[in-house]
């Protein structure tokens, strides 16, 4: 018997065993229900995949190797060798949170280029101690001699011996070759090959102290039937002095197999020159052209309260659009002005790049008046004469006046009678409308229109006008009875008690509407302060009282414009209390209001009640 057991009858016989027995068993109870989990945190660890399972000849195929461990830098991939070029590496990263559990999913993302055509196999590969599964590939067999495949560095593939090297010859140029800092330099290169469109990679050059753009590529097949690949880059030097562009090449693909063959052509040099003279650093803008367009006409009429939208492009040649600076628009400030974020594009061409910038301005004015918007202008240095230019649009000229004002052109009046009497050579015609071919009244007109109706339709409106007649005074005649009996039996309101007649109003002491200006300078109480000068105000002009603080703007010369512009600003942007600092109170005293309180030209007197 083991120890800590017992036999019983009362327990039906046999053995049982103490609790304290069972707890040393823990151990094996813990590693038997972790055993499952275990393997499959261990299964799910490390993963591979492609995303092809067919590919055709000389097609590239993606393997991916997936870890929720990070994967090591030195990874050996001598396996693959055999059958696949390893052509391209990239590693990506992913987190995750499930159930209030993070996740981590770390990739490898090797680009495989196949040896040979057939059934192929990825091996497996050992990462820490875990082997991945081996996957299968089938590759086509090669159709044409643009399906090239590289050869296996063992004796189990060897290439084929019937196709020779890709002919391949690389020339570069830039232009200009001298020019300012800024300016856009064009780097075109042209690979040719007498044996087919080249195949393989065309690498970035390297130029230190410039900036780079491509602009594409294309292809081309000249007369005696030589394939071009041409590739155009943009290029900005971005400090004077000498500048060396080196790597411009083309690296080919071998149809024999191996590493690809680097051409390189010649390295090109420029020379940038430092900014003109007076030159601004942060608004220089050297292209080969720059226009501003703007669509509309220049003088606009608008109601107050109306929105009217200005839309201006700028465009470039010779810059991208993320160069290109803000549009520069002189709004009055009576004027309210909402901007939207600009729209930038490129344009890539084969003389270089085009940038564009468009800007959307919405205006709208809540008084009426006239108002001169100054055309915006931009400075900029012609690359191709070498001198500044200066780029403007006209200035606008907005009325702003209600749409029932005197000024509206009253719309034309067009009359039947003058279309009828225009075909009659004999019969003289009024443009006024005071000739006798526009006296006839509207009745006349209508008496016309109904001689050409039938008669039966006239007989049916007739009878229906008359049968509504007839439900209108059987239906509303007895309501309209009974709520008169209703009227005469209701008691007559009481007489209103006598009121005192009320005391004219009296005129408000200026005095104490400064007094009331002065205190809501010194509490900083922008609301206050504005309520308490429109109240002088309309003391001040009680024939034309200004409704906001813009009207009032307009009646005050400086330093009171002044004043009153910082507590008008401080409603639409941040408030730093420098308008409470401003004397105002005291220059309200000081004014003599008799003589004007307008600006320079314009003297307005105060009336005074007889």
């Amino acid at each position: 018997m083991r120890p800590g057991c017992a036999s019983s009858a009362r327990r039906g016989g046999g053995h049982w065993c103490r609790p304290a027995t069972l707890m040393r068993l823990w151990p094996l109870w813990l590693w038997l229900m972790a055993a499952p989990a275990a393997a499959e945190l261990l299964q799910a660890q490390l993963g591979a995949q492609l995303d092809k399972a067919r590919v055709a000849a000389g097609e590239r195929v993606t393997f991916t190797l997936t870890s929720d461990d990070p994967l090591p830098t030195a990874l050996d991939l001598g396996p693959l060798a055999a059958d696949f070029e390893v052509v391209g590496r990239r590693r990506a990263q992913t987190v995750s949170t499930v159930n209030g559990r993070r996740r981590e999913r770390h990739e490898l993302i090797l680009t495989l280029l196949p040896r040979r055509s057939g059934q192929l196999s990825v091996p497996a590969l050992t990462i820490g101690g875990t082997r991945t599964p081996e996957l299968a590939l089938m590759v086509a067999e090669a159709t044409s001699p643009q399906s090239r495949l590289l050869p296996a560095p063992t004796e189990t593939a060897p290439p084929p011996a019937d196709v020779s090297p890709q002919r391949i010859s690389v020339s570069a140029e830039v232009t200009p070759s001298a020019g300012v800092v800024g300016e856009e330099f064009l780097i075109t290169l042209r690979v040719r090959s007498p044996d087919g469109p080249p195949q393989g990679h065309l690498p970035t050059p390297q130029a230190d102290g410039a900036r780079l753009l491509p602009l594409g590529t294309s292809r081309s097949t000249d007369e005696d039937k030589t394939h071009v690949l041409v590739q155009r880059f943009s290029l900005f030097p971005q400090r004077p002095g000498p500048l060396a562009i080196t790597g411009i090449g083309f690296d080919a693909w071998q149809p024999a197999g191996g590493a690809p063959v680097r051409h390189r052509a010649e390295p090109l040099h420029i020379s940038a020159s430092p900014l003109p003279a007076g030159a601004d650093a942060d608004t220089w803008l050297p292209a080969r052209d720059l226009t501003l367009t703007e669509a509309g006409p220049t003088e606009v009429r608008i109601a107050p309260g109306q929105g009217l939208e200005r839309m201006i492009t700028l465009r470039v040649e010779g810059l991208p659009a993320e160069r290109l600076p803000a549009i520069p628009l002189g709004i009055p400030f009576q004027l309210r002005v909402q901007e939207d974020a600009p729209r930038l594009w490129n344009e890539r061409a084969s003389d270089g790049i085009v940038g564009y910038r468009t800007e959307r301005v919405l205006i709208s004015a809540a008084e009426a008046g006239s108002y001169v918007l100054p055309g915006p202008a931009l400075d900029w240095w012609d690359t191709r004469a070498s001198a500044p230019r200066t780029a403007t649009l006209p200035d606008w000229t907005l009325t702003v006046a209600p749409l029932a004002s005197a000024e509206r052109r009253p719309a034309a009046r067009w009359a039947r009678d003058q279309q009828a009497a225009a075909g009659d050579a004999g019969a003289p015609t009024s443009a006024d409308g005071d000739g006798p071919s526009t006296q006839r009244s509207a009745a006349g007109a209508e008496r016309d229109a109904m001689a050409g109706l039938p008669a039966w339709v006239i007989m049916l409106a007739a009878g229906v006008a008359l049968f509504g007649i007839v439900l209108w005074g059987i239906l509303l005649w007895p309501r309209r009875g009974l709520q008169r009996r209703r009227r005469q039996r209701a008691p007559a309101p009481p007489d209103p008690a006598p009121q005192s007649r009320a005391a004219p109003p009296t005129e408000p002491d200026p005095e104490v509407l400064i007094a009331g200006v002065a205190d809501a300078y010194a509490r900083a109480s922008a609301a206050d302060a504005r309520t308490a000068l429109l109240a002088w105000g309309a003391a001040v002009w009680p024939e034309r009282p200004p409704g906001n603080l813009a009207q009032l703007m307009l009646r005050l010369g400086p330093p009171l414009r002044d004043d009153l512009k910082l507590l008008d600003k401080a409603f639409y942007g941040p408030d730093d209390g420098a308008w409470a600092k401003r004397p105002v109170a005291a220059r309200l005293e000081a004014l003599d209001v008799g003589s004007g309180a307008g600006p320079a030209g314009a003297h307005t007197t105060r009336a005074t009640p007889a």
